[in-house]
């Protein structure tokens, strides 16, 4: 390892963390940035995924964090996290120190899976094992009450699968769909259809 450098660098894409301190210092900026508690995993898998920073790595400095009170589990049983005064100050103070292109990979990973995570509680999908194949329920939760509900039936686990996964990323776009086929509208159909073309253009 460089003497440079006191991180380990197994996992880690050109261009990744392998000083301790920009790790730990990435973790206080990601969750400063959400501006909520966030979920542990989140934070590691946002980084993990990037090959921003070594997995124990990340687990290390989380600990090493949480010791020194920069950051404080705001709920244990769903392993929340938000950063104290002192966190804030080192992400704020401190920020300039990571690469650009770190940050924002790191952020735009983080957003995604804060949509993912939102998508899966608002947009719930239930697979059930039926006779001949399988049955996908699928609800737009509402406050009190479901938005809109569905049965979808699919031959194998695999479409069962894949539908619930179209379904929990386009449930807006579905619903959309689903009010300009019933009112007969046309044109709410046609902008719907051309939302899902610029979407797919972005992924």
């Amino acid at each position: 390892m460089d003497f440079e450098y006191d991180a380990i660098d197994a996992g880690i894409d050109p261009g990744g963390l392998r000083k301790r301190s920009n790790v730990r210092l990435l973790i206080c900026y990601i969750i400063d940035s959400v501006k909520k508690p966030i979920k542990k995993d989140l934070v590691i898998t946002a980084m993990q995924k990037n090959g921003i920073a070594n997995y124990f790595e990340i687990l290390d400095s989380f600990n090493d964090l949480q010791k020194k009170q920069n950051i404080i589990q705001t709920d244990v049983e769903n392993d929340l996290f938000t950063v104290s005064k002192s966190g804030r100050l080192i992400a704020a103070n401190l920020s300039d120190e990571l690469p650009l292109t770190v940050r924002e990979r790191a952020m735009s990973t983080v957003t995604e899976l804060l949509m993912q995570e939102r998508n899966e509680t608002e947009n719930v999908a239930e697979i059930s094992k039926i006779k001949n194949g399988y049955m996908v329920d699928c609800h737009v939760k509402g406050e009190e009450n479901d938005l809109f509900s569905f049965q979808l039936y699919v031959p194998d686990s695999k479409q069962a699968r894949l539908v619930k996964k179209n379904f929990q990323s386009n449930a807006e776009m579905i619903y959309k769909m689903m009010i300009a086929t019933i009112t007969n509208n046309s044109e709410f159909a046609e902008q719907t259809l051309e939302e899902i073309r610029k979407s797919k253009k972005r992924i």
